[in-house]
């Protein structure tokens, strides 16, 4: 990677995280948002949290050849869980908007419950597993602790991305097609209208965020390769900034929320400073007091 892709890698990705780990303790603490579609982003913020940070500051450890390994494992991991997560939220729009007219949430969440930390969290297990266990010596490489494009075993992350990718593509066209029909028959409940928006822009938003971005990277070949190779490392570099836009500063709900919190801030800063002018006030006059009863009167001098 030249100078200029490393600079807007460590840029892009340092902003990145700052984002979040905003969106993880919105998703945390913001209470009027909690449910499961805010567990999914949760999780999903988390992933790329902790891939993000070992990254940055593990990706060029290639002086222990275990270590490297073992970091490019890791990295294997959390960007194939990452991805996981992207896909079961997929799952959730879609069953979602499946559901949306009988308003069918409380099966939806079940489902999902029982589905998402297995699946989530077990399936990138099983493929990092399978191949550390198949061909260890391909991970990490003599320039960065990654995998090796020998032997096709970039494919063991590759594969699955495309996977995941063409199924969210399929539930994101599933998703635009009942919304569609649905808008078309419903009445003037304004929440309903509200929510089929919402799942509107989501769909959209989370097929750009969550999948386009690696299909430059796989593009990256021909004349082209070169733009491409920028295209993806801004993109891909600022998920974490999409997703907090998206997720919490598009959200009604969320800056509702920190607003309440910027004025509970604001609030008992101003109590704080009230109390410290009105301690002083009353220690004030004592010390002037001390100071009198310490000095000599003049007509003893």
């Amino acid at each position: 990677m030249n100078t200029s892709l490393n600079v807007i890698t460590y840029i892009g990705l340092t902003l990145s995280l700052l984002c979040l780990l905003l969106a993880a303790l919105t998703f945390l603490l913001c209470k009027p948002i909690q449910n499961t579609s805010t567990s999914l982003h949760l999780q999903l913020s988390i992933c790329l949290f902790l891939a993000h940070l070992l990254f940055l500051i593990a990706i060029d450890r290639t002086e222990i050849k275990v270590l490297c390994s073992i970091i490019a494992g890791a990295l294997h991991y959390l960007y194939l869980a990452s991805f996981t997560w992207m896909l079961l939220e997929g799952l959730h729009l879609f069953l979602t908007a499946r559901n949306l007219m009988v308003v069918n949430y409380s099966s939806v969440n079940r489902f999902m419950k029982k589905l998402m930390f297995p699946v989530g969290y077990g399936v990138p297990a099983v493929i990092v597993t399978i191949s550390a266990a198949t061909r260890p010596h391909l991970y990490g490489t003599s320039s960065r602790c990654w995998l090796h494009t020998e032997e096709g075993f970039i494919w063991t992350f590759l594969g699955p991305v495309c996977t995941i990718f063409s199924i969210n593509l399929v539930f994101f066209l599933i998703t635009f097609w009942i919304l569609k029909n649905k808008l078309s028959s419903l009445n003037n409940d304004v929440s309903t209208l509200r929510n089929t928006r919402v799942l509107t822009f989501k769909a959209t938003a989370q097929l750009f965020i969550l999948g386009c971005t690696w299909c430059l990277g796989i593009l990256q070949v021909g004349p082209a390769a070169h733009v491409m190779a920028y295209l993806f490392t801004i993109i891909n570099s600022l998920q974490g900034v999409f997703i907090f836009l998206v997720y919490c500063l598009l959200s009604q709900q969320v800056r509702d929320q920190y607003r309440k919190w910027y004025k509970r801030v604001k609030e008992t800063k101003t109590e704080s400073e009230e109390y410290t002018l009105s301690s002083k006030t009353i220690s004030d006059p004592s010390k002037h007091s001390m100071v009198s009863s310490c000095t000599p009167p003049r007509a003893l001098c």
